[in-house]
């Protein structure tokens, strides 16, 4: 296939225009080198190695393995404890070749400098258009905005996708790359039409080939639909989206318990609880973020594959468009 030419391609050297979302516990070194070799913007994330050493060890593995751009997600949120190793964590990213950054969680301005002194770019992750201004502010290259559709951490305020990716093109002047809700190549299409330079898409690859959730919890979302997600963490103003299992419903019970804080919920939403579901293939014992575009996903195709699919349903798209815009 031929080149996808947007601003997100330019910027990050990438041939269309898809991430792979961060995903924690989930965005494995194969599943990211895969993704970049396809044409995208693979992802791994710093929450998946707490050990320095054994984080430079899986960047090198994942160089070795493709020349292609590579994206490191660097999650700031109040259960992901990183403290000052985070400048660390950047310090490896460019000794190792790593080509992207993604921040999210907290303002990205302390670590911009350092990103662009290494000569990697800045994505910075928001829930809503006006943290996409204060994000251009603080010298990210592009900004990726999720609406309440996706998996994660949507905003507060529910705002869905159409709003706020339509929105946020018109605030900034840096590239937009719209995320919730996207797994196909209408979404991707529907994106650039409202502006936006590409898409994130996290769910979608949970289903590919290469990624090491279990095979259970890539069946689960085969199994069920845009209503089997829920809402947790709302008690402790730390909103996330996932599967609802038993484990959600566990947190939810444990949210009803007057001055519940985070320490009273970790039990249940920890990461390692979530990685070792991944592992031993219980879907009920750890939380599992997935978005509500699980009603659109049908297989499990290789990270090739579905970035080959992605981009003819587009390319379909368009024609169907242009058709429609040419009277027939």
């Amino acid at each position: 296939m031929q080149q996808f030419k947007t601003r997100m391609t330019e910027l990050l050297g990438i041939q269309y225009p898809i991430m792979c979302g961060g995903m924690q516990n989930a965005a494995n070194p194969e599943l990211a080198v895969a993704v970049s070799e396809a044409g995208g913007l693979g992802i791994t994330n710093i929450s998946m190695y707490p050990d320095l050493k054994e984080f430079r060890s899986v960047l090198r593995a994942m160089r070795g393995m493709t020349k292609k751009p590579l994206a490191v997600n660097i999650s700031m949120l109040p259960n992901i404890e990183i403290g000052e190793n985070i400048f660390f964590y950047v310090d490896i990213c460019a000794e190792e070749g790593i080509n992207v950054i993604e921040t999210s969680g907290k303002d990205p301005a302390p670590l911009a400098p350092r990103i662009h002194a290494a000569g990697m770019k800045l994505i910075h992750k928001v829930p809503m258009p006006r943290h996409a201004v204060r994000a251009e502010k603080s010298g990210a290259d592009l900004v990726s905005i999720v609406g309440a559709e996706a998996a994660g951490h949507p905003s507060p305020d529910l705002v869905g996708t159409m709003i706020a990716v339509n929105k946020a093109s018109r605030l900034v002047r840096i590239p937009v790359i719209a995320g919730g809700g996207i797994c196909d190549g209408r979404g991707l299409l529907a994106a650039l039409a409202l502006g936006a330079e590409g898409a994130v898409m996290g769910t979608r690859f949970l289903t590919t080939r290469e990624c090491s959730i279990s095979d259970n919890h890539k069946r689960w979302i085969l199994d069920h639909g845009e209503k089997d997600t829920v809402l947790c963490q709302k008690a402790i103003r730390n909103m996330i989206r996932v599967a609802h299992t038993g484990a959600a419903d566990a947190c939810l019970q444990l949210e009803q318990q007057p001055g519940v804080t985070l320490s009273d919920l970790m039990p249940v939403i920890s990461g390692a609880v979530s990685k070792e579901s991944y592992r031993t293939g219980d879907v009920e014992t750890g939380m599992f973020p997935v978005g509500q575009d699980i009603a659109l996903i049908e297989d499990l195709p290789t990270a090739k594959e579905l970035m080959e699919r992605i981009i003819r349903e587009a390319t379909e798209g368009t024609s169907r468009l242009n058709s429609m815009l040419a009277g027939g």
